[in-house]
């Protein structure tokens, strides 16, 4: 599998990352070399391989549920700072608002 200038053009369009037109063609090959290495992956025989969940055997550190008290929902609205509805109300996160159906609106106009 190779890939192409245009196909390069359409994937930096996408993850909207912007390069130089100079170091362009040093990525196309670049690209190119790591889909020909997967390529080769493919053509590995692992059939009598197991398959691996882990390089390294580790004890799991998970404590046992145990139910205990918690707290009344009151309770925990008279601690947080904001609350409506019995929900506790945060501050937007920037980030999730650049991605958002109101901000993908407002570009397209």
């Amino acid at each position: 599998m190779k890939t192409d200038r245009e196909e390069l053009e359409a994937l930096l369009y996408q993850t909207r990352l912007r390069i130089e037109e100079n170091q362009k063609e040093e990525m196309l090959s670049r690209l190119n070399k790591d889909l020909e290495f997967i390529e080769d992956l493919f053509d590995v025989n692992v059939d009598n391989i197991p398959p691996l969940y882990h390089v390294i055997e580790l004890p799991e550190y998970l404590r046992e549920d145990k139910e205990g008290e918690t707290l009344d929902n009151e309770t925990i609205m008279n601690l947080c700072r904001s609350g409506e509805y019995g929900y506790i109300v945060v501050p937007a996160v920037p980030a999730a608002l650049e991605n958002s159906e109101h901000q993908a609106k407002k570009i397209k106009k």
